[in-house]
């Protein structure tokens, strides 16, 4: 038998579950606000540990300077510093310093400062350490840099800054030059060696093709120094210049001063020419060009040559020579190691000097 209920009852339900019902909606509310605090607070701890952290690694930079650090270094970690809300007292070179010199360069007896664009022009004297004022400067006249703790505060007065890494310097030589230092230089090879170097740096006033033209022709006998840049054959030929002045060589030279940079060069145009069918051994280097020529007279025919080389003996074998020299400089091809030359090219010049050598009075 079914019951019928009545209006009032179903009502009764339909309420119940409508209260329910919003009392479930209210719970699911509570707990997602509860959920979006909880998560609000971890982000604000999480920011506030942050803050700390940086604050913190701020106030330690600030407590690891010694006043001598570049201007613009320390200018940047102070602003860096107030923005973080620390308070850190500025140094007050930090605010006076407008124009620091962009380059510092070693010279033999001082260091010097380049003015760029209203900068200041420096000069240190390398013995004493005194600032060398220029005329009419009188800006850093009096500054001793003669101990450590001055010279700190007077680098920074008068702002000069000085690159560590630029002025370290290296003390390997090419293995390629190492047959013409010390002695080697003196010899035959070595003094027609160095000499084309010179060329290489127009240093010779006779009349010369024009330098482009001269090492593009040496570079395109091969595929492997075919795309070299001439100002990279110019980096190569100052690097090795400066070795031979100084023992070392300018860190702005060190990609062309590699120590076994033309060995590697010279195998891969060596292998390039056997590839081809042609001899590499039939283009000389300087050593080779000496040897070649020992082998066309006495030892003691070749000791009067090698006179002449150094600049002694007749000037009219002399004048020869150097014709010579030009000649090479001229024809000469690159094999990474140094310049090299063909054999006909080698017995067409020595051979004519040669025979005017033993052909003039001794």
């Amino acid at each position: 038998m079914s019951t019928v209920s009545s209006p009032q009852q179903v009502e009764m339900v339909a309420t119940g579950d409508a209260d329910d019902a919003l009392r479930r909606r209210r719970e699911r509310g509570r707990r997602s606000q509860a959920g979006f605090r909880k998560r609000q607070a971890e982000a604000h701890q999480h920011m506030r540990d942050q803050n700390r952290q940086l604050k913190a690694a701020i106030e330690k930079l600030i407590n690891t300077t010694r006043g001598d650090e570049h201007p613009e270094l320390l200018n940047t970690i102070f602003e860096v510093a107030e923005a973080a809300g620390i308070d850190a007292q500025r140094p007050a070179h930090c605010e006076s310093v407008q124009h620091w010199p962009r380059h510092v360069s070693f010279e033999n007896s001082h260091i010097s400062s380049s003015r760029v664009d209203g900068e200041v022009d420096i000069t240190i004297h390398a013995t004493t350490k005194d600032i060398v004022p220029e005329e009419g400067d009188q800006g850093c006249s009096n500054l001793d840099l003669s101990t450590p703790s001055s010279a700190s505060s007077q680098r920074l007065r008068c702002g000069i800054w000085l690159d560590h890494q630029y002025y370290m310097r290296i003390s390997v030589p090419p293995d390629d030059i190492l047959p013409y230092l010390g002695p080697g230089s003196k010899t035959f090879a070595g003094i027609l060696f160095w000499d084309l170097m010179d060329h290489s740096q127009n240093k010779c006033k006779r009349p010369h093709s024009d330098d482009v033209t001269i090492i593009r022709r040496g570079l395109g006998h091969s595929k492997v120094t075919e795309n070299w840049a001439v100002s990279y054959i110019h980096a190569m030929v100052d690097a090795r210049q400066e070795y031979r002045r100084t023992g070392s060589i300018s860190p702005q030279y060190a990609s062309a001063a590699e120590q076994d940079l033309g060995a590697m060069v010279r195998d891969r145009i060596t292998a390039e020419y056997q590839a081809q069918g042609k001899d590499p051994n039939q283009w000389l280097s300087t050593l080779g060009i000496e040897k070649r020529v020992r082998a066309m007279v006495s030892d003691d025919a070749f000791a009067r040559l090698e006179a002449v080389a150094k600049g002694e003996g007749d000037p009219a074998l002399r004048q020869f020579f150097e014709n010579i020299e030009c000649r090479l400089h001229e024809t000469c091809i690159c094999f990474g190691d140094g310049p090299r030359w063909s054999i006909d090219i080698v017995d067409g010049l020595f051979l004519s000097w040669v025979y005017t050598a033993f052909r003039s009075p001794t």
